[in-house]
């Protein structure tokens, strides 16, 4: 797998390729993922349906949609994510024009073609058009715990605490929860943990030191769960990480 980032704005080009991995059950809740199939087919389970994609098609996955994703040895995945504070604070015009000019750079850098770039681009318009509908209000006590697991998803927040904080059983939280997001607090809360390590691994910082800092038990916890969710190692992902040259 291969990260292509940007300095300036939130996105990122993901190249996986050649990983045989299933990703189990989860969400994104900071960002759209857009992605394309560019060899191979790629099983989709996004709200309970499933679809197989082939080589050429694209599909979306929303903020806080609940997921899985099947890919074989023989696939290629080219996955942009968003921001949603960049399409928030965008219009489709502009957002358009600077993913544009993103695609460009990354194609001229021979991350990915025009053709995959163009089928990014067409997706970006659907996302707009459709960015609100069916979306589900989260129950506001709902909203509350997520906020605070996603803020500091290192703390060690039991059931017991998080179902106190909104005046509820632990068991009905637990019930609501997984209604709601997809999963249990304490999948949400490893999940979480995952996705800010993976702004930390810079190669600067000890992968065990951030381990602890995450609250992992140990560096071993903490790459088997990482590699559970990635799909690599830490390691891997730090070695994989790329900037995109842009061209202004």
């Amino acid at each position: 797998m291969q990260y292509y980032q940007c300095d300036q704005y939130p996105v990122e080009f993901v190249l996986s390729e050649n990983i045989n991995k299933h990703f189990d059950a989860h969400n994104h809740v900071g960002h759209y993922v857009i992605s394309v199939v560019m060899q191979g087919t790629v099983t989709v389970c996004l709200d309970n349906n499933e679809k197989a994609c082939r080589r050429g098609e694209a599909f979306i996955i929303p903020p806080y949609a609940v997921h899985s994703v099947h890919q074989g040895k023989d696939t290629r995945l080219l996955s942009m994510c968003i921001g949603t504070a960049f399409i928030e604070e965008n219009d489709m015009e502009t957002a358009e024009s600077i993913l544009q000019e993103l695609s460009g750079d990354a194609a001229s850098q021979r991350i990915f073609g025009k053709e995959q770039g163009d089928k990014l681009l067409v997706s970006v318009r659907e996302v707009y058009r459709h960015r609100n509908a069916g979306r589900k209000e989260m129950d506001s006590g709902i909203k509350i715990l997520t906020d605070k697991i996603i803020s500091c998803p290192e703390q060690e927040l039991s059931i017991e605490t998080l179902a106190a904080d909104i005046f509820i059983s632990k068991y009905y939280l637990i019930r609501k929860f997984r209604n709601s997001v997809g999963m249990t607090p304490h999948q949400f809360c490893i999940q979480n943990r995952i996705r800010k390590s993976q702004k930390l691994l810079d190669g600067e910082k000890a992968i065990g030191r951030i381990a602890v800092e995450m609250g992992f038990y140990d560096q071993s916890h903490f790459d088997r769960a990482f590699r559970k969710i990635v799909g690599i190692s830490p390691s891997e992902y730090i070695h994989s990480k790329k900037q995109i040259v842009q061209s202004t």
